[in-house]
């Protein structure tokens, strides 16, 4: 006997009153809406503009005060200046297609490949990325300098010749820090778009005769292309934007990046701060110029599809013993030299009470480690980074959610804008972006505080959180939070008490990601900060032209304070996991 169930199927949402694709009216949502707007046009799009408005001002900090081009004229219509601008471009692109070189290397031998140890890899292909850049350099200062590194040193002794010898004081020295400081970040664009690539395609050339190299080079690469420029402009934006790496290790003067420029322009004795907005505003200019041409490069996107509704398989290629050992051996070696070794010096460096060739003459000791860093200007900067590194993620995160949910659940008007202006810090130098907030605030009481540069870090954090939150929002189902509005909740709690917690991975390494970088971001902190105001990263770098010992124990403290931290918070988030 069968037995039928009227009304079975439910009515929809808008038949019930329940407004799913009018919610734009919601008095809610239009707050929200209103707020977040007002949030990232003065975080993110208020020191953009206000940098094209001080490079033509005769007083950067005072508009009011005239204009003027004098500034705009020396950047933009100088041969000295242009051609600085062209080698620092072809810098930043040789430091983006290396890195991405690399990376796409090392993913291919994690994704593509099945092979044992593919953990443990990826953690070695990830260990440089929670140093910051500019302790590696002192690291390799102490390492490979001319004539006195420990590496110099031990190769003079086996008779080596100087032209052999390393030199980390050149530009060949700063591409290879950044290099292998930036490779985690490419590999994390490459690897994710590698692993979604449907591995018939790979069968079908290898069934066709042909080699495992041929099918890399003309089936895998082609499909990445897009993931490939987008490492490549992401890395060249971060490197055209670093000047504490070349500063260190440009002492030759044989180049000095425009980045080295604008940190010159505000902080010499020749202080010029509209020149500084005029060079931001220059690198400013040719980011948006590559994420323009990035544009037009990947417009197609047809052409880069690899899954489709006909679905995929992820079959890994089984290696031969001689693969897998330069596998190993590549990977060890890319471990070691980017991470392990500047690890170790930084260490030895830590402990020692002065700097020699030798490290049996360098009186190692803990209490010379303990005596660098225990000073108040330590501990206070260690407060001030935790306070910052707690809040800075916290802030940026609820912002992103609200951008999120404006944008891909309310998807009110301008919201799709409001998406793209909170993710612009992703194509603007975060050393413009500190440099803008600079002039902007600091006629302002909030100069010389804390939340000072917590107001820089949120600025160039808020896009981190946007993408990881969206990546988990665009995986829930839209029935989840009918269902909540159905019960009569309004949707701003539908999203704290229903979408917030299905979303609390992406949220957990949206948190540990910003968290980790606002610890070792320098470029935004060094600009903002004063004497009162100190964080680790910029206590370091200020040791670092003087004392590089303590330079290595602060930055030695500072990668303890970043992996106690993650361990912390994975044990809380596990803990909130079980608790369920």
């Amino acid at each position: 006997m069968t037995t039928t169930l009227q009304n079975a199927t439910p009515r929809p949402l808008a038949a019930r009153g329940v407004a799913v694709t009018g919610r734009s009216r919601s008095p809610q949502d239009l707050l929200l809406l209103v707020a977040t707007w007002v949030v990232v046009l003065a975080l993110i799009a208020g020191p953009i503009v206000y940098i094209v408005i001080a490079a033509f001002s005769t007083d950067a900090t005072d508009p009011s005060a005239g204009f003027t081009l004098e500034s705009v004229a020396k950047v933009f219509a100088t041969g000295k200046m242009l051609g600085l601008l062209a080698k620092s471009v072809g810098f930043a692109l040789l430091v983006g297609v290396l890195s991405t070189g690399l990376a796409t290397a090392l993913a291919w031998t994690t994704v593509r490949l099945d092979l044992r140890g593919s953990r443990l890899r990826e953690n070695l292909c990830m260990g440089s990325m929670f140093m910051a850049p500019f302790v590696t350099a002192v690291a390799w200062v102490w390492l490979a300098t001319p004539e006195t590194g420990v590496i110099n040193k031990a190769l003079q002794s086996l008779g080596v010749p100087s032209w052999l010898q390393p030199d980390i004081l050149s530009v060949p020295g700063m591409v290879f820090v950044l290099v292998a400081h930036y490779v985690p970040y490419a590999y994390l664009f490459v690897s994710a778009s590698m692993s979604r690539i449907d591995s018939r395609m790979e069968e079908a050339s290898l069934l066709c005769g042909r080699g495992m190299g041929y099918t890399t080079f003309r089936v895998v690469l082609p499909l990445l292309r897009a993931s490939l420029l987008s490492s490549v402009l992401f890395v060249g934006i971060l490197a055209l934007g670093e000047f504490s790496v070349p500063e260190i290790l440009g002492q030759s003067g044989s180049f000095t990046p425009l980045s080295v420029n604008v940190y010159k322009a505000l902080y010499s004795e020749n202080q010029d701060l509209s020149l500084a907005a005029a060079i931001s505003g220059e690198l400013m200019i040719v980011c948006l110029l590559g994420l323009f041409l990035y544009g037009r490069s990947v417009r197609n996107e047809t052409k880069f599809v690899s899954v489709s509704g006909r679905g995929h398989t992820e079959t890994k290629n089984k290696p031969s013993r001689v693969t897998a050992a330069v596998v190993w051996v590549v990977t060890l070696a890319y471990g070691v030299i980017s991470f392990v070794i500047p690890l170790i010096a930084m260490l030895l460096m830590a402990l020692s009470k002065y700097l020699a060739p030798t490290i049996a003459d360098m009186n190692l000791s803990l209490s010379n480690l303990w005596d660098a860093i225990d000073t108040s200007q330590v501990w206070t900067a260690t407060l001030n980074s935790l306070a910052l590194a707690i809040a800075v993620p916290v802030l940026s995160i609820f912002v992103g959610v609200a951008v999120v949910y404006l944008a891909d659940r309310a998807k009110v008007r301008t919201a799709r804008a409001l998406t793209y202006v909170a993710t612009m810090p992703l194509a603007v130098p975060g050393l413009v972006m500190g440099t803008g907030l600079l002039l902007m605030l600091i006629g302002t009481p909030l100069y010389g505080t804390l939340p000072f540069i917590g107001i820089g870090l949120v600025s160039i954090s808020i896009t981190h959180a946007v993408r990881l939150v969206s990546n988990g929002v665009q995986q829930i189902d839209r029935s989840l939070e009918e269902a909540s509005q159905v019960c009569g909740v309004s949707p701003l709690k539908t999203v704290w008490s229903v979408l917030v917690p299905l979303i609390r991975p992406s949220v957990l390494s949206a948190f540990i990601l910003i968290f980790v970088l606002t610890l070792r971001e320098l470029n935004v902190a060094v600009i903002l900060s004063t004497s009162d105001t100190g964080v680790l990263s910029v206590v370091a770098w200020n040791d670092s032209s003087s004392a590089l010992t303590k330079a290595a124990a602060v930055g030695l403290l500072q990668l303890v304070v970043i992996f106690a931290g993650m361990g912390v918070l994975r044990g809380l988030f596990r803990l909130a996991e079980r608790k369920k």
